[in-house]
């Protein structure tokens, strides 16, 4: 079952923050991948971040290629719950489009996603533009594992 937007607010989110099906996520930084990233059986190491820079109007110039975005929200998910963050149509219709993981029921943090701009011209996005929403979803049960890895708190 989804969560209608205005229940959202017992978990602090303001009315403006809320959107037709859930949260809005807003774009608050964008980086650029530096090396391989690992994902072994002993363990997994990410990709150095290089920050790219926004022009003095806050407007970032991205070109074709693989970007990882941070949101400016702080999300927190119920145990009770999962979320997933959905593309805005008007980044798609722009080109591009996110992915993103499962956000696991007890997640606290400011999450991240993945950015592919595959219009050959590229994309422009301002900083703090809505770029996704977040849907939340009730589990039919309070999870008996709530999330508490690696980047919980972020």
């Amino acid at each position: 079952m989804v969560i209608p937007p205005q229940a959202l607010t017992s978990l602090g989110f303001t009315p403006g923050q809320l959107d037709c099906a859930g949260v809005k996520l807003t774009l608050c930084e964008v980086y650029e991948l530096e090396g391989v990233g690992e994902i072994l059986p002993e363990g997994k190491s990410i990709p150095r971040y290089l920050r790219v820079e926004q022009d003095e109007r806050g407007i970032y110039d991205l070109k074709r290629g693989a970007y990882v975005v941070r949101y400016c929200e702080y999300v927190r998910v119920p145990e009770d719950s999962m979320a997933l963050a959905i593309p805005r149509s008007s980044l798609l219709r722009s080109g591009a489009t996110l992915f993103t993981a499962v956000w696991d029921p007890g997640y606290e943090g400011r999450g991240y996603g993945l950015l592919l701009v595959l219009n050959e011209h590229g994309v422009r996005i301002g900083a703090g533009s809505q770029i996704a929403q977040l849907v939340y979803m009730k589990l039919a049960e309070k999870s008996a594992i709530p999330y508490r890895g690696t980047y919980h708190r972020e």
